[in-house]
């Protein structure tokens, strides 16, 4: 059976060794001790009194910090006990582990423990011994931050500033306006600027960008929130104008790709169509976002009334080397733009087309969406932990995830603090593995170790659940696009069939006259190839194709467009 052997407390040492010199001096060691000179005690023993008293030289080293410490405890228990100096010695020398080894003995049957300091001294131990996610949502959860003691807040100030990296882990909603006095505005700004915030919380982010330094990375972050929050409000005017500064800020931390896409959809949203259309082009083909600009380009020409260009960009949108990268918006862009110029026999093709790419591609997505503990989840995971990613960096496993999985900032945000909190889970394992040798009041397994180190696998284990859930979530969005651009495909599938029914009336409207289209381009002119064969299709092809439609909605004739590289 194992047993775990109590060592005994300092106090039955203090009272045993009492009882041996009360022996002593009832023998022959009390004329020796009666004979000796009283500058003898005063040589030998004043250090050992200023100890005791703790006004010695330990303390002045310390630069006071272990009568500080003492001081706090003692207006919570009256006095420092023996385990507590212990305790005290250990972290003044910044033997933090061992510190951590002899808090239950210290502590655990204390008042000073629960209290506002004690807690906030014992997240600082467990901070300092590398668990600092865990920690710091524990500091955090004290409700009154000023009923802490000064010293130990200014050893948290010290470990914590609020351009540490461990903010970024951090649960947004632990956050109470007092900790801003403690630890500032930036570690506020790195916590509460990861909300997401909506239309109606503009005047919350504004309070939030006053407290910031100017041109700092936090007052950028804040003002690129404070833009999404106006143009979900349908306030473009002022998003456009926070926007424009935002571009010209320094140490900003948005990509200079999705400002120009966000700066793009103001101009479409307000009906800037060739303003808009020259945004978009910025985006260069190397970029995430180049899809979307393309496809957005699209609906401009559309809007415009020039489908025979909205047929020229999507024919690289629905090209199938790109099907992880591109949503079936295209699709039902490109059957709409055929059917505008009566090119029938193409709204066909289009509609099979899209039947094919997304009916596997939805099987997968409802697979994910009912549970995201996948082979192809976890190498997700993996590769998001080392930094940020493309979605080509995915390889194959690309078209079995959501497509926006890459960007999603909610995804991301998961994946960073369930690396922090595994990297604290395995660490908790070897400081509870190490507690047989390093605990200082007993021999054995600390059983408040074990139970901490189980909090915290169970933290982790959360965290991957959460990130699961956010996967899912992505997945449950897509298969709602698709099914939502499935409905319309019907509204242009029934178009089409009224359109073939009534196609004599047309004709007789139209007397044999043609409708002629010139068409363009969605790439610059000094990206055109010219390819003497054909039946091949080459890289630089795509997004440098032209429509002309010689035929249109007209009586003369089948209706037919040609394509040219």
């Amino acid at each position: 059976m194992k047993k775990t052997i109590a060592v005994s407390s300092t106090s039955n040492i203090v009272k045993r060794l009492f009882l041996k010199s009360t022996v002593l001096l009832a023998g022959v060691a009390v004329s020796a001790s009666i004979s000796m000179p009283a500058a003898v005690f005063a040589a030998n023993d004043d250090e050992l009194l200023n100890i005791l008293s703790g006004t010695g030289p330990s303390a002045a080293q310390e630069k006071d910090g272990e009568s500080l410490l003492a001081k706090s405890i003692k207006s919570a228990e009256g006095k420092v006990s023996a385990e507590q100096n212990i305790f005290l010695q250990f972290f003044d020398k910044g033997e933090f582990e061992k510190a951590l080894y002899q808090w239950p003995a210290a502590f655990d049957n204390s008042g000073f423990a629960k209290t506002p300091s004690g807690r906030a001294l014992n997240a600082l131990v467990l901070f300092k011994n590398g668990i600092q996610v865990t920690s710091l949502e524990m500091l955090l959860s004290i409700e009154e931050p000023k009923k802490i003691d000064p010293y130990i807040l200014q050893k948290w100030r010290e470990v914590a500033p609020d351009n540490s990296a461990v903010w970024a882990s951090i649960n947004t909603a632990t956050w109470n306006q007092g900790w801003t006095d403690v630890f500032g505005i930036g570690a506020e700004v790195r916590v509460r600027g990861r909300q997401v915030y909506a239309a109606d919380q503009a005047e919350t982010v504004k309070e939030l960008i006053k407290k910031t330094q100017i041109d700092t990375r936090e007052r950028a972050w804040l003002s690129w929130q404070l833009v999404i929050a106006l143009a979900q409000g349908d306030d473009a005017g002022l998003a456009g104008k926070a926007l424009a500064l935002l571009m010209k800020a320094p140490n900003n931390p948005v990509s200079q790709d999705l400002m120009t896409m966000t700066a793009a959809r103001l101009l479409f949203q307000n009906g800037f169509l060739d303003a808009a259309t020259k945004y978009y082009e910025r985006v260069s083909k190397s970029s995430d976002y180049w899809f979307d600009a393309q496809e957005e380009i699209a609906w401009a020409q559309i809007r415009k009334g020039e489908p025979q260009n909205a047929i020229a960009l999507t024919k690289t949108l629905v090209a199938p080397a790109f099907s992880s990268q591109v949503g079936p918006e295209p699709f039902f862009l490109r059957s709409l733009s055929q059917i505008k110029v009566c090119d029938y026999p193409s709204v066909v093709s289009t509609l099979n087309d899209f039947r094919e790419r997304f009916k596997p591609r939805a099987t997968e997505l409802k697979k994910l969406a009912e549970s995201a503990n996948t082979p192809v989840v976890s190498r997700l995971v993996d590769r998001l932990k080392k930094g940020p990613a493309k979605l080509t960096d995915l390889g194959k496993d690309a078209a079995l995830l959501p497509r926006f999985v890459t960007r999603d900032s909610a995804l991301l945000q998961n994946v960073i603090t369930e690396k922090a909190l595994e990297a604290e889970a395995k660490l908790a394992g070897e400081l509870y593995a190490r507690s047989l040798s390093g605990g200082t009041a007993q021999v054995g397994f600390q059983a408040r170790l074990e139970g901490f180190k189980k909090a915290v696998d169970t933290r982790a284990l959360a965290a991957r659940s959460a990130t699961y859930g956010r996967v899912k979530s992505l997945a449950d969005e897509e298969l709602i696009e698709i099914s939502g651009m499935l409905q319309k495909l019907h509204i242009v599938e029934a178009e089409l069939i009224q359109q073939i029914s009534v196609a004599d009336r047309v004709i007789s409207a139209t007397q044999g006259r043609s409708s002629q289209k010139t068409g363009t381009t969605g790439g610059q002119s000094r990206d055109k190839v010219w390819f003497p064969v054909e039946g091949e299709t080459w890289f630089d092809e795509y997004a440098n194709y032209k429509v002309d439609i010689k035929k249109g909605c007209a009586a003369a004739g089948k209706a037919a467009a040609t394509m040219t590289k």
